[in-house]
């Protein structure tokens, strides 16, 4: 079997104005801490426990000024305080992949978004009983087909909601690393999402109108997000591609109109050349040909063997330097406030939203209708008196827990933190 690794090797020295010790640098703990520096991942089998402050719990309370007066962030970064993301076409065992190297580096492992994440509430109300009482007439982000048939992934909506869910999902990647120092790998990300619309527009699934709204929601949002360490791509052939789906793929993935030779070459050859050729700069980029099992530690041999030490003289991981802590508590903030960057995502200032991606004044008070009718929709989680919620007081306000998601009824980042207690 042809296994072998491509690993980016383009770097551009750029010049920056800056006095001696005011950036941070991700990779390393700060420099008053008395432990040997290290630019290299490690597994936890060989890395060294190093005493670290209590994390802040962003997820209980919101990130502000004040608050990190009492939380010394920098204190938590260490050698494997990186953001890694595995891309690849359905099947290719990404997801296994991503749990290996979570294991191996004590990475947090943030699963995909998913269509159920839209319906099913944290209740495990099914809100798709309800649309079914809608009107023929209505058609609500094109729900008859959207909503209604999860299979059929060429509409539209279709689009828009996976490229939002990761677009926030990758948000709180970085909340989570900036906060706790702990790394995070994603299965895919909003990188790619973004590719696949190219690839939709270019098979004839959507419509150039459609396509120019995506490349605005992409130009709002995208400068907005710091670029991962680490980019592995699992390179599977088409023909390879369409025998995994039948094998393992889900009865939506098998009946899909849209897996079709022609349409996954499309697919690979926007990776290569948008998403892959604009990160390669910025992230180091591992290509495997073939992948099983057995490779999973030469991945990890290869991961370890990368220097990703962020230099203030080169492109490559400047997302990653920040002049002093106050740049990366605005960050934190930035990316804990999900209203903020939905807003900065959706904003049109050039063109017309598609009419496919509208909602009519009759449609909203349908699907309004319907939602009222069911009390686990009637409050928000944790506040729904009608699901035996009990709302908590102190002596000054009622306490209320950031929002990680305003996309998803199901947001499942966060599954596998063990870091904080529930």
């Amino acid at each position: 079997m042809n296994f072998s690794t491509m690993t980016s090797v383009l770097s551009i020295s750029i010049a920056k104005n800056h006095s001696v010790g005011s950036f941070i640098r991700l990779c390393k703990i700060t420099r008053n801490y008395n432990v040997t520096q290290v630019a290299f991942m490690n597994r936890l089998a060989y890395k060294e426990e190093r005493p670290k402050p209590k994390p802040f719990n962003y997820r209980k309370k919101e990130l502000s000024t004040r608050n990190f007066m009492f939380h010394l962030t920098s204190l938590m970064y260490d050698e494997n305080t990186k953001l890694l993301v595995v891309e690849g076409p359905p099947c290719a065992g990404k997801e296994k992949l991503c749990k290996k190297l979570a294991e191996e580096f004590g990475l947090l492992y943030m699963p995909p978004p998913c269509h159920d994440d839209i319906f099913i509430n944290p209740y495990g109300f099914d809100l798709r009983k309800l649309y079914r009482e809608l009107p023929p007439s209505c058609q609500c982000y094109d729900l008859k087909r959207f909503l209604m048939d999860p299979k059929n992934k060429l509409t539209a909506p279709f689009q828009l909601a996976f490229l939002v869910m990761r677009y926030e999902q990758y948000t709180n990647a970085m909340l989570h690393m900036l906060a706790t120092g702990q790394g995070v790998i994603l299965n895919r990300s909003v990188f790619s999402d973004a590719i696949f619309v190219d690839t939709m527009y270019k098979a004839g699934y959507i419509n150039k109108d459609v396509a120019d709204y995506f490349n605005v929601l992409k130009k709002n949002s995208l400068h907005l997000l710091l670029r991962p360490h680490v980019v592995i791509y699992l390179n599977i052939p088409p023909d390879v591609t369409l025998e995994n789906i039948k094998k393992y793929g889900t009865q939506d993935e098998i009946n899909s109109e849209v897996f079709t030779k022609n349409y996954l070459i499309d697919l690979d050859i926007a990776t290569r050349e948008k998403c892959l050729t604009w990160l390669s700069p910025h992230s180091e980029i591992l290509i495997y040909n073939s992948i099983d099992e057995r490779h999973y530690m030469d991945i990890v041999q290869d991961i370890e063997s990368l220097n990703l030490e962020e230099d203030e003289k080169k492109v490559k991981f400047s997302d990653w330097i920040f002049l002093n802590i106050v740049a990366v508590q605005e960050r934190l903030i930035m990316y804990q406030d999900k209203n903020y960057m939905l807003h900065k995502m959706l904003r049109i200032t050039e063109k017309i939203i598609p009419p496919e991606l509208t909602l009519s004044v009759s449609d909203r008070e349908h699907l309004l209708d319907v939602l009222d009718r069911e009390p686990s929709e009637s409050y928000e989680y944790n506040y729904n008196p009608y699901m035996g919620d009990t709302i908590k007081e102190t002596k000054y306000k009622f306490v209320t827990h950031p929002y990680m998601s305003i996309t998803r009824r199901i947001m499942r980042d966060f599954v596998n933190c063990k870091m904080f207690p529930e």
